[in-house]
């Protein structure tokens, strides 16, 4: 449990920091990163206008959220299953709740901040 753990908090580290260089840092990714299909998701389910919020730090609240869904997926996953197969099938049954949830959470929060 151990070893999952510390590999799952390593992968952590590794994803945001993959996203971190290769988009939040750039301008011109950045500036593209306002149609990536996350912020979209929030633009009509949440109804957040995108042009009124700080746009580096919703990149790096879905780049933490995403390297969390995925380390916690691989946590789960390395700890239920050895068997590939079963993993790969068991990681889109955690997937998909674990990134609606999140990103309703995500959303909520937006949301409140907008009616301030």
């Amino acid at each position: 449990m151990i070893k999952n753990l510390i590999f799952s908090v390593f992968a952590f580290v590794f994803i945001y920091l993959i996203y971190l260089f290769t988009v939040i840092l750039r301008k011109k990714k950045l500036e593209k990163f306002k149609g990536n299909a996350y912020v979209r998701y929030l633009e009509i389910v949440y109804k957040i206008d995108v042009s009124k919020i700080n746009i580096k730090g919703l990149a790096n609240i879905i780049a933490l959220t995403n390297a969390f869904i995925i380390a916690l997926t691989l946590f789960i996953i390395t700890e239920l299953s050895k068997s590939f197969i079963i993993m790969f099938l068991f990681a889109f049954v955690v997937l998909i709740p674990l990134q609606l949830l999140c990103y309703h959470i995500i959303g909520k929060i937006y949301q409140k901040k907008g009616r301030k």
